[in-house]
């Protein structure tokens, strides 16, 4: 497809999408972890990819990327922009398939030694190009168009290795200890986010990261955390300042689009027709790390547990609603124990996750005392849980 032919598209996609958005949803796809699908569903998907990339989809999306990266990195358009944005790449799949749904990478579960993960395998997505192209995988020895033709390139930050990423503790802590999205943002977008782009290295590490599936996995996972947090009663929280200093609300436009915030607030409703497996509603149970990383539920019960065990000064200063969690005694979640049967008796101690270089810093613009203050914190909450003897079950 020329460029054109997709510009036209995406106009009457955009009036479509606002009379969707009005109706409602007729076709809601669930977005699962990647490493859950099975190979046939994974083929489906794969399939997408490549239908897509030879109709020109993969060059549009980067350079819608490279183009807004300062209206939406760096600022509280962040986490609704980027639902936009999948949700553009994923209604774009459906023309392909009307199953397709993105799916997400649970990076947390995998942060201690990422470059072992199944999805960096042949099965998904491929691995390291040590600089170079990705030679196997969905995306093997592509050739991608923008900004010129180059092959997919990946170059993982320790050589063959990737530094630990941020783990499930710490994004569980910022989930309990932000209510506001500027603060929320800012914790997960200068942590998990940065962390898994520069562990990545080659095109992930680029204006143009989209060009990367990696890229669509990384930003559903976050999405998804997003969607846990507002489940948590942060539904409408929309605050925080745009790349000019504005303030932001539900009616501010989303860059590019054009459209309200609002309209990439609620998932499940209006143009955001998905929902995330194992995800829910209820705030009052949603408290546990089995619903921000999606191990075997014994781990999961294991972390809880282990959690509950902190000396209470931790517990208060890191994990405030802990408190406030599942009862002692209470019916157990998904399948787990409850949080008092459960004994941990192995495990690793938590590891400090890569920091933001300064390349990384000054592309996106950040204010580097903010990155340091939340890379200070960071390893603080590790020194903490390790003195305390927690160990982390992931």
């Amino acid at each position: 497809m020329k460029l054109g032919g997709i510009l036209g598209y995406f106009a009457a996609c955009l009036f479509l999408g606002l009379t969707e958005a009005q109706s409602g949803c007729s076709n809601v796809v669930v977005r699962r972890d990647i490493a859950s699908l099975s190979p046939q569903e994974w083929g489906r998907v794969a399939n997408v990819l490549q239908r897509m990339k030879q109709d020109g989809w993969f060059e549009y999306y980067a350079n819608i990327h490279n183009r807004e990266f300062s209206n939406i990195h760096g600022n509280d358009n962040f986490f609704p922009w980027h639902r936009r944005f999948l949700r553009d790449f994923e209604e774009v799949g459906q023309r392909y398939d009307k199953g397709f749904a993105v799916p997400y990478w649970d990076e947390l579960r995998d942060s201690h030694n990422p470059a072992s993960s199944v999805v960096l395998s042949s099965r998904f997505i491929g691995g390291n190009g040590f600089g170079s192209c990705v030679k196997d995988g969905v995306q093997g020895s592509w050739t991608m168009g923008f900004p010129n033709n180059h092959c997919l390139a990946r170059s993982f930050d320790r050589g063959s290795q990737m530094q630990p990423w941020y783990g499930p503790e710490y994004i569980f802590s910022v989930m309990q200890r932000y209510n506001d999205m500027h603060n929320f943002r800012e914790h997960i977008e200068y942590s998990l986010h940065g962390s898994v782009h520069l562990g990545m290295g080659g095109d992930m590490s680029t204006f143009w990261s989209t060009n990367d599936f990696a890229f669509w996995l990384h930003h559903a996972n976050l999405d998804r955390l997003w969607d846990q947090w507002q489940s948590w009663g942060h539904g409408n929280t929309m605050d925080g300042r745009d790349r000019n200093g504005t303030a932001l609300s539900l009616g501010s436009s989303l860059p590019h689009y054009g459209e309200p915030i609002s309209t990439a607030m609620y998932v499940g409703s209006g143009r955001m027709c998905f929902q995330y497996a194992g995800g829910g509603t209820n705030k009052h149970i949603l408290r546990t790390m089995s619903r921000v990383t999606q191990p075997l539920l014994s781990t999961a019960g294991e972390a809880d547990a282990g959690l509950h065990a902190l000396p209470e000064a931790l517990r208060r200063k890191w994990f405030p609603l802990l408190e406030s969690n599942v009862p002692a005694g209470s019916a157990p979640m998904n399948g787990t124990r409850s949080i008092q049967s459960v004994s941990r008796v192995s495990g690793k101690p938590l590891p400090y996750p890569g920091p933001l270089t300064d390349m990384w810093v000054a592309m996106h613009g950040f204010d580097r005392a903010i990155v340091s203050r939340i890379m200070a914190e960071s390893r603080q909450f590790v020194d903490e849980l390790n003195m305390a003897k927690y160990l982390s079950p992931y």
